[in-house]
């Protein structure tokens, strides 16, 4: 694909997230989960406690979006909550051992992919295409802007077997 520079980045980078996490999903679909695959790393590398609403913070989402996703990872097993007792509208998040099972296989599919997507890139590059990155991110933060969910959802046929994919 030979990328328009005169396209929105925008459109690119969704393009590539797009791909990526589809990657990620078809690697991952023994997993009971087809999606949020970060979501629970993050929880896991947040240990030994991180609250629901941190998350949320950690990831930019909003509070129904983390709460539905968390309350999917506790029906399956892989999280539990606690009530913080400091302030008992706060819920603590910790990894069950069920969970901890599936982080290294998540984990190794993330360090496997981003070597797939780098494939071929020096050293001298892939520090020049970070610091690039980081910096689009710095000059787009400075921007005022509306709030905005991007979802992306797997196909009907792998979403059917997944209790919560009505979402």
């Amino acid at each position: 694909m030979k990328i328009d520079p005169n396209q929105p980045l925008a459109v690119n980078f969704a393009y590539l997230t797009k791909l990526y996490i589809g990657a990620v999903s078809k690697k991952l679909n023994t997993l009971e989960i087809d999606r949020y695959y970060y979501t629970l790393i993050t929880i896991h590398d947040h240990q030994p406690e991180i609250t629901q609403q941190q998350l949320a913070d950690i990831l930019q989402t909003d509070k129904v979006t983390t709460f539905r996703v968390v309350d999917h990872f506790c029906k399956i097993g892989y999280v539990r909550r606690e009530v913080n007792p400091e302030d008992r509208r706060s819920l603590y998040l910790y990894i069950t051992p069920k969970g901890e099972k599936v982080i290294p296989e998540i984990k190794k599919t993330y360090k496997a992919m981003n070597s797939i997507c780098l494939k071929g890139i020096s050293e001298e590059e892939k520090e020049t295409f970070f610091k690039v990155l980081e910096r689009i991110i710095e000059n787009v933060e400075k921007e005022p802007r509306v709030s905005i969910k991007i979802n992306y959802k797997q196909e009907k046929s792998r979403k059917a077997n997944l209790s919560y994919a009505e979402e």
